[in-house]
Parts: structure tokens; C-alpha cells; sequence
């Protein structure tokens, strides 16, 4: 469930979790602190009551005046922790006790018979004994008399302060790690964005790409980490891939020999410029030129110098077509020009001057040899309402295999029938 969540989602959770486990550790550790602090501190207040109050029975038992020992005892009710203290005498007996005001007889024998078992375990008569439970704390002092022990006071008092002084602490450290983990939330979703928009930035160009199939795509970031490299990395995959499409568009819609457009690329360019013209009810000119004589040359002169001659064709019909028509390589030695937009007036036109200027010059082909070469063009342009590429291709080739055959180097019309 957790692997299909949002990144973002992931984050915020992730870094509210790491501060919760600091904050639940950190808290532990000083509660545990503040307890045994307060703890020590508690013990320590003990023992010194227990060493005054030792020194002041020393002469009540040493007289066997319980009395006394009873009066000594008694301001103990100031402390309303003191559960309880006993004397004891040297064999163990009891001498004397005092009780919290409200315990029952039954409850105060039950306390000394627990202090008893508690501080018997450890017993040091002439040290004397230090012991905490979670809810009691014990010091049994030893009564000394000329240098040798004659009782011990045990004094009981309850942990009920400390456990208060904790039970606030823990709340008031709830409501800060409440209140610290709202202010981490609120922070981490900040830095959540800022952390993963650069996941997304490239997210969403991969999306783009793969919807679009636009590799011109690029992700733009001013951060100077690992993400930046991740982007120029994603970047320079684009280029290449565009790099590569693009020659591999050019290798596909273009003729290798000439650098013109190709047979097949010519004639979706034509199904193109069909149906504009028809949609815009303008003429669509048709030229179709076959190179004459040229196997003689190809025969005679060898295959090389027919390849000059077929590129310095195409780079004179590129010079003389009209910047928006196009001019295309359909077979061995045959051209098409597309003229858009061009009744048959201009499109004659435009043949007339391909002729005239290949009937004007000739072609270098190396070591200052020179070929002449002439061109025969079929034309035809029709408004094409219901016309097919197949019905004007098919027009200007009859049109230019009527010219070859009236002598060639010439421009012949046709019509579509």
C-alpha cells in the first residue's frame, strides 16, 4: 500500500516519522533523566532526615524512653511523604513508630512488616541503606551510641511527588512534541516541494515526450546538485533521440544522390497540397522532367559523371522553382516540381525557365570536361474539385512523354481526361 502513495506523500510521512522517533527518543531519555534525578534528590533529603532524627534517638533509646522517641518522631507529619518510621533495637524489635495520619493500624503494620522485607535484603547496620521502589523510597539510618549500634530508624516516604512531577513533565512534553511535529509538517512540505520538483519537472517532460512524441522537450533547472546532472543527462537523451529522428526523417524523405525530396515523400506532400487547393478551390501546377539523352551519358561518359550531372540538375531546379514549390527526384533521371497555387499559365512559366536555363549552359564534370544536357517537361495544372494525385500525375507525364516524342528540349501541356 505504502509503495503506491506519491512520492510527496512519502516524504512528508518519512520526515514526520525520523522527527516523531527523535522526538520519542529524546523525550525518553529525559524522562529517565528527570527521574532519576529527582530520585537521587528525594533519597538524598531522606537520608539527611534520617541522620538528624538518628542523632536526636540516640539518648531515647539508649534510656528505653519511648516516649521521647515518639515526640521525636512526630514533627515527621510535616512532610506529608512520609508514610511511616520505625526504631528498632539492637535485637531487631520494635521501639517505637510513627505512621502518615489516616493509615489504619492494619495498613501500618502491613508498611513496616514491606520496609522490614525491603531493607532486610540489603541491611547495613552500621552504614545504614538506601533503596527506591517505584512507589516507595526507603533509608534505614543506624542509631549509634559510643561508637557501636544500638537500634536503626527505617523511614517509608511515598513517591507520589515525583510521579506528579512526571505525570506533568510527560504532558507538557506531549503538547511541545504536538506542537513541534505540526511546525516539522508544515515545514517539511516546503522542503517536500522543493526536494521533488525536479522529480516531477522531469516527470512531466517524460510524460510530454511520451504523449507527444515532441523530443524538442527540456527541462530547465538553476540547481547546481545531482538532480542537475540527472537533467542534463535527460536533456542530452532528448537531443540524441532528436538528433537520430531527424536523420533518420531526412534518410527516409529524402533522395541521397540530389538532397531532394524523394518519390515517396513527394507524393504526401502532394495529397497535402491536393487537398488545400481543393479546400481553397486554387489550381495545383504539375511538372514532371525527364533528363534527355540520359543513358547516352551514362554509357558513354560512365556512371560517375551521370551522378554529377543528376546533382547539378537538382541544384538548378531547387534555383529555379519558386521558394514554396517542390522540387523532388521520382526515379533514375525524372524530377517533379509541385507548384502550389499556379494556374497553367505559371506553371508553363516556370517550366519554360527550367528549360531555357539547362538549353543555356553545361555541366563541369572534372578536369575541365563539360557536358550539355537538355530537359523535356510534361505540365499540367488543374482547380483539382474532384481530381486524384494519380489523375495530374498521370496528365504530366502524358504531357512529357508527348514532348519527347515531338523532339524533346521542349514544354508540352496536358489536361486531365
Amino acid at each position: 500500500m505504502f509503495n503506491k502513495l506519491s512520492i510527496r506523500f512519502k516524504l512528508v510521512v518519512l520526515l514526520g516519522a525520523s522527527a516523531a522517533i527523535a522526538l520519542l527518543i529524546s523525550s525518553a531519555l529525559t524522562l529517565y533523566s528527570t527521574y532519576v534525578t529527582e530520585k537521587a534528590e528525594a533519597l538524598r533529603g531522606l537520608k539527611q532526615l534520617g541522620e538528624v532524627s538518628s542523632e536526636n534517638l540516640r539518648a531515647a533509646l539508649a534510656f528505653r524512653d519511648a516516649g521521647s522517641a515518639q515526640r521525636i518522631l512526630s514533627p515527621l507529619h510535616a512532610n506529608p511523604q512520609i508514610v511511616a518510621a520505625f526504631i528498632e533495637d539492637e535485637e531487631g524489635q520494635a521501639f517505637s513508630c510513627y505512621f502518615a495520619p489516616g493509615l489504619s493500624e492494619e495498613k501500618c503494620e502491613q508498611t513496616r512488616q514491606a520496609a522490614r522485607a525491603t531493607l532486610g535484603a540489603v541491611q547495613k547496620r552500621n552504614n545504614g541503606v538506601e533503596l527506591a521502589t517505584f512507589r516507595h523510597l526507603y533509608v534505614m539510618q543506624p542509631i549509634m551510641f559510643e561508637g557501636t549500634p544500638i537500634g536503626t530508624l527505617s523511614i517509608v516516604s511515598d513517591t507520589s511527588a515525583i510521579r506528579v512531577k512526571l505525570t506533568r513533565y510527560i504532558k507538557s512534553q506531549l503538547m511541545i512534541s504536538v506542537g513541534t511535529m505540526v511546525i516539522l509538517i508544515l515545514i517539511s512540505i516546503p522542503l517536500e516541494e522543493l526536494f521533488t520538483r525536479p522529480i516531477f519537472a522531469l516527470l512531466t517532460a517524460m510524460r510530454e515526450v511520451s504523449r507527444t512524441k515532441n523530443y524538442a522537450v527540456n527541462v530547465q533547472l538553476t540547481r547546481q546538485d545531482e538532480f542537475m546532472d540527472l537533467c542534463q543527462g535527460f536533456n542530452t537523451m532528448l537531443a540524441e533521440i532528436r538528433e537520430r529522428d531527424e536523420k533518420l526523417s531526412t534518410l527516409a524523405t529524402t533522395d541521397a544522390l540530389t538532397g531532394l525530396a524523394n518519390r515517396r515523400h513527394a507524393l504526401e506532400k502532394m495529397e497535402e497540397m491536393l487537398a488545400r487547393a481543393r479546400r481553397k478551390h486554387e489550381p495545383l501546377g504539375v511538372i514532371m522532367l525527364d533528363v534527355d539523352f540520359f543513358k547516352h551519358i551514362n554509357d558513354t561518359l560512365g556512371h560517375p559523371v551521370g551522378d554529377t550531372v543528376l546533382r547539378e540538375i537538382a541544384r538548378a531546379l531547387s534555383g529555379s522553382a519558386r521558394e514554396y514549390d517542390l522540387v523532388a527526384r521520382i526515379g533514375g533521371e525524372e524530377f517533379l516540381i509541385l507548384c502550389d497555387n499556379a494556374d497553367q499559365e505559371t506553371t508553363r512559366a516556370v517550366a519554360e525557365r527550367i528549360r531555357a536555363r539547362f538549353e543555356d549552359s553545361v555541366i563541369d564534370y572534372g578536369d575541365a570536361q563539360q557536358v550539355r544536357v537538355t530537359v523535356s517537361l510534361g505540365v499540367c495544372s488543374e482547380v483539382p474539385y474532384e481530381l486524384t494525385v494519380e489523375q495530374l500525375l498521370k496528365a504530366a507525364d502524358a504531357a512529357l512523354y508527348q514532348a519527347k516524342e515531338s523532339g524533346r528540349n521542349r514544354v508540352e501541356m496536358g489536361r486531365v481526361l
